[in-house]
């Protein structure tokens, strides 16, 4: 099953940041990653699920319920899809 490409959890974890007004090296040293390392890992959307429970954690922000999302959006279009078939 493959998660929607426009779904960049790296520059969704930018942008929030950047409205909470943290930086990006505050939040690599929380982690305990060199910051261009860090900045590497967001733009290549290269992020586990235990780094980004990490990122959650120190920021107070849920970064997987924009997985969630994407999995109720997924599951409303496959079932208007079968309701359209069963019409």
């Amino acid at each position: 099953m493959k998660i929607r490409e426009e779904l960049h959890i790296g520059n969704i974890i930018k942008e929030t940041l950047k409205k909470k007004k943290l930086s990006m090296a505050w939040l690599a040293r929380q982690v305990n990653y060199e910051e261009r390392n860090f900045c590497k890992k967001l733009k290549n959307n290269v992020i586990s699920k235990e780094l980004l429970h990490f990122i959650s954690e120190v920021s107070q922000i849920d970064f997987f319920i924009y997985y969630s999302d994407d999995l109720r959006e997924r599951w409303r279009k496959e079932t208007q899809k079968v309701e359209k078939i069963d019409t």
